[in-house]
């Protein structure tokens, strides 16, 4: 079915007056402001045509208007997105950089400067379609968007809502978490709209086409246009206009999706061979359009797609071909990074496998010659994949392991440590050639650089073997590879807890690294001692060296030497309790490492949870929870997830602590004890905290036998104590020992007076005589280290202990002022779970926290009686002695009910109200506190 009709469609933007009142108010108030807009939608939405309105307008009103876009294909083009844009100011001197990092912020450095000239006089930066943007596209406009110009400069991007890759949607989550970014979806029309969009149709078309278009403004255009029937879908729309052109005009508009930018007419001609009659009809059925200025470009994105998708496997090898040939006559003496890889790309698709191997050699070349790491990556592994099959070309290209060693180490820099593995993830020790010295030395590079990956990716057994087939294979007389072998078997060792073995390695890679002049190796040696010195309680040495590795790191410019010497330093500051500086130096050191890595760097985790445990444990937790406060998401390590799943298991938030203890699941599977710790230390906690002590137990005796005889066993002692608590809730006296005696190590250094109080105090609730004098003098010693969660769940325990264990006015009265000293604690924290445990001691044991005039300050002995006194033990009904006494006795709740002659229900309900008239949690709590005050034997009848 067609239509037949004369209509048209309506030029103006149709239910858009939001979205344009809004971008113009921001256009107006750029003499005072800059801003980011991400213009969300489907395809077909008119994110271009929003965008272009805009910028349309700006240029009217004489703001200068950058554009750049990107496409399906440019991805690997460094810079793809910003070449149009930008070309002018990406400009990189001549002089040498300490580092690829360093190189990489002074050109992002040059760009940001140049715009903020341009933001003088006003400029709107359009970026387009930046769901297919390239590594380094993505890094620039995120740190753009941070480090805005205080006025004159707004950045217009559009973003298609569709399936993307990790990298992408996280990019994207990233930026809008970002108060400084607007995100300006956009909505289908309704009807109304539609009808006003076709107006100049009759009634019956618009009502037809607005049913299949459901108010998507381009397929409503293209159905009414084309009059397509109306059960078509916008790909069927396009591919049917597709059809309506000779075969030249559809690789006209195939092009198109090949190359992130507009091209120009001798482009067009070459991808029509030749034939201008194609050119123009592309240009007259409305599939290309140009811009005199510059360039021409698809009419939408989505039709270049679906011309370059519907092109034949033969024809689009032609495509590319006779492209890759005129871009590489068309490059000037000293080409981008970006335009290279353009021809690389090009020749990709050409199946000539020799060029193609050629030019991503060269294009991995250009990239790390002008600091776009990620993209050097790229092309060096795509060279690699085709070095086997490139016969011809073999022989001119360096190595396949040099290939592979180098995309490795340039993914590893940019964060991608998977996808470096997974290039070098096979039998080094077999490549062919290891007794010849030059392969010999290949193989040694490649070892070390997955040693390092293996590091960071928790496998540090594959680390230290990747180190052993170094060893074998370095000549004795390469002091430079020998000093790199020693610290990599350093850090692989100090990761997974050796330290005396990682203290002779580390020293041996300062002695080389220093002879060599290897700054990286230098550094990563003093942060290494700094960490041994710290573990052995040699803090001002641990100090010096961490001082002195932040230093090297500043001097070589690599962000992960900088965040590594920050680990070290706001370790140091954690463990002395040093919150404030703690978050001096992870706020400097993040400023550092962010200018060189554009972005966040997956070490920056580690860093941040020293800042939030020191922060925990001072009792800040809001700084905490909100620490840091950029948008950036950590990495999948799962460390920083932990410690923040503990404030919220302390404020009752369940649901979220387990959130972020599920994030944190993947330290359980490292081979790292230092993780390990803190994952058991959280999920005992979580597990207690949900009624299920035995399971708790069971997992602090299994972590502490891994860190057992470990110097992590020292830094334990949170562990040990969640560990103390679950055997105390349990009543397993044996098994709190068996902890003890394994994490013994936790009870020394400067947490160790309160920890060995709290072992004593939990030592005594195990075995059903609690005492309060251990938790007294851990709540004096938690309070002087300023851990006010601590201190209160110590002062809790001591007076359970003083109402259960001791009688008189005295007693009482001390358990009242620490029930109201550990009730303000929790108050201050939120602490909810510990505020209701405190509210309901003081319910059940009738205690006033509330001074009164009569109470005198004089000492009383605790077994003199107090005038105030309640009635302790708890008065009991008949019934439910009896039930206690059986229960005392190991009987079930359906034992206990046949012999009272009662359901097993209606025995469960006595023995829950014996745990709450007792304070207690478990059946085996009632038991033992029955004992304890011989209710368990069975009452006298009553007189007759």
């Amino acid at each position: 079915m067609t239509w037949a009709h004369d209509g048209e469609v309506g030029t103006d933007l149709v239910g858009r007056e939001h979205e344009l009142a809004l971008l113009g108010n921001l256009i107006a108030e750029l003499p005072t402001a800059s801003s980011v807009v991400i213009v969300t939608g489907e395809a077909g939405i008119g994110k271009t045509a929003v965008i272009h309105s805009v910028s349309d307008d700006s240029t009217t009103v004489g703001l200068r208007v950058l554009r750049g876009a990107c496409a399906p294909m440019s991805g690997a083009v460094a810079y793809g997105g910003l070449d149009a844009a930008l070309s002018s100011v990406r400009i990189v001197a001549d002089e040498a950089y300490a580092s690829a990092s360093e190189g990489r912020a002074r050109a992002v450095e040059a760009m940001l400067t140049k715009l903020g000239e341009f933001a003088d006089d006003g400029v709107v930066l359009v970026v387009e379609d930046v769901h297919w943007a390239d590594t380094s596209t993505l890094d620039f406009l995120a740190h753009l968007s941070r480090n805005l110009p205080k006025s004159g400069l707004l950045v217009l991007l559009s973003w298609r809502d569709e399936d993307t890759d990790t990298e992408h949607s996280q990019w994207l989550g990233e930026q809008l978490r970002n108060p400084m970014i607007i995100d300006l979806p956009l909505r289908r029309l309704t009807f109304e709209e539609t009808m006003q969009q076709l107006s100049g149709y009759p009634a019956e078309i618009g009502a037809a086409v607005y049913g299949r278009s459901a108010g998507n403004p381009y397929l409503s255009a293209e159905l009414a246009r084309g009059g397509a029937r109306p059960s078509a879908s916008l790909r069927q729309v396009l591919g049917s206009r597709l059809d309506a052109v000779h075969p030249p005009a559809r690789w006209v508009v195939g092009v198109a999706a090949t190359l992130g930018r507009t091209l120009t007419d001798d482009e067009l001609l070459v991808a029509a061979a030749g034939d201008e009659d194609a050119v123009t009809q592309a240009y007259e059925a409305g599939l290309m359009v140009r811009d005199p200025q510059q360039g021409s470009t698809a009419r939408h994105p989505v039709l270049a797609e679906i011309a370059y998708e519907r092109l034949l496997s033969g024809d689009r090898r032609l495509l590319h071909t006779r492209m890759a040939e005129h871009l590489a006559a068309s490059l000037p003496a000293h080409p981008s990074a970006g335009a290279v890889a353009e021809v690389a790309a090009q020749y990709g698709g050409s199946g000539n496998v020799d060029q193609a191997l050629g030019w991503a050699v060269r294009a991995a070349e250009a990239a790390e010659h002008g600091y776009s790491i990620a993209e050097a990556g790229h092309w060096y592994a795509v060279a690699a994949s085709l070095w086997e099959r490139a016969d011809g070309a073999r022989s001119q290209a360096p190595p396949k392991l040099k290939l592979l060693d180098a995309a490795a180490t340039h993914l590893g820099a940019v964060g991608q440590a998977d996808r470096a593995m997974a290039l070098l993830d096979f039998d080094l020790s077999a490549e062919p050639g290891a007794g010849d010295p030059g392969a010999a030395d290949l193989i040694a590079r490649a070892a070390l650089t997955r040693s390092w990956l293996g590091t960071v990716l928790g496998d540090t057994e594959r680390a230290l073997r990747d180190v052993e087939l170094a060893e074998r294979l370095t000549s004795s007389d390469d002091e430079v590879t020998w000093a790199r072998i020693h610290g990599r078997r350093a850090m692989a060792l100090g990761t997974c807890s050796r330290w005396e073995e990682a203290l002779t390695s580390a020293t041996m890679a300062l002695d080389l690294g220093t002879r060599c002049a290897d700054l990286r190796t230098v550094g990563t040696a003093h942060f290494l001692l700094g960490v041994a010195a710290v573990v052995a309680g040699n803090t001002p040495e641990g100090f010096e060296h961490h001082e002195v590795a932040l230093a090297t790191a500043r001097r070589a410019a690599e962000p992960e030497d900088l965040a590594l010497a920050g680990i070290g330093l706001t370790d140091l500051h954690w463990r002395l309790g040093d919150a404030d500086q703690a978050a001096r130096v992870a706020h400097v050191v993040r400023a550092e490492v962010r200018r060189l890595m554009l972005g966040r760097h997956w070490l920056e985790d580690i860093i941040d949870t020293n800042v939030v445990l020191a922060l925990y444990e001072s009792g800040r937790w809001d700084e905490a929870l909100t620490w840091p406060s950029d948008p950036s998401v950590p990495s999948k390590l799962g460390l920083l997830q932990a410690a923040l799943a503990l404030i919220h298991l302390a404020r009752g938030e369940i649901a979220a602590a387990e959130e972020m203890q599920a994030q944190g699941a993947a330290l359980a599977e490292r081979d790292q004890p230092l993780f390990l710790g803190m994952y058991g230390q959280v999920q005992a906690s979580l597990l207690l905290q949900t009624g299920h002590a035995d399971e708790a137990l069971e997992l602090t005796l299994s972590i502490a036998e891994t860190v057992h005889g470990t110097p992590d066993e020292a830094d334990e002692a949170d562990l040990l104590l969640a560990g103390l608590a679950a055997a105390a809730a349990a009543a397993a006296p044996t098994a709190l020992e068996r902890l003890v005696s394994l994490l013994g190590e936790a009870t020394k250094g400067r947490t160790g007076a309160a920890v060995t109080a709290v072992v004593d105090g939990e030592r005594s609730r195990a075995a059903g005589v609690p005492r309060a004098e251990p938790w007294l003098i851990a709540a004096d010693e938690w309070a002087t280290l300023g851990r006010p969660y601590d201190e209160a769940r110590a002062r809790l325990r001591a007076s359970e202990a003083l109402l259960e264990r001791q009688t008189g006015s005295d007693a009482r009265r001390l358990a009242a002022e620490e029930l109201g000293a550990a009730r303000q604690l929790a108050k201050n924290l939120c602490a909810a779970p510990l505020l209701e445990d405190i509210d309901h001691l003081v319910r059940l044991a009738r205690v006033d926290l509330e001074p009164r005039p009569d109470r005198g300050r004089a000492a009383r002995r605790p077994s003199e009686p107090a005038s105030d006194a309640i009635a302790w033990p708890p008065p009991l009904t008949e019934r439910e002695q009896q039930v206690l006494c059986l229960l005392a006795d190991g009987l079930t709740n359906r034992e206990i009910g046949a012999a009272l002659f009662m359901s097993p229900k209606t025995a469960s309900v006595h023995v829950t109200h014996l745990m709450e008239k007792f304070g207690v949690h478990s059946r085996v709590q009632v038991a033992a506190m029955a004992a304890r005050l011989g209710l368990d034997k069975q009452p006298p009848p009553p007189p007759s």
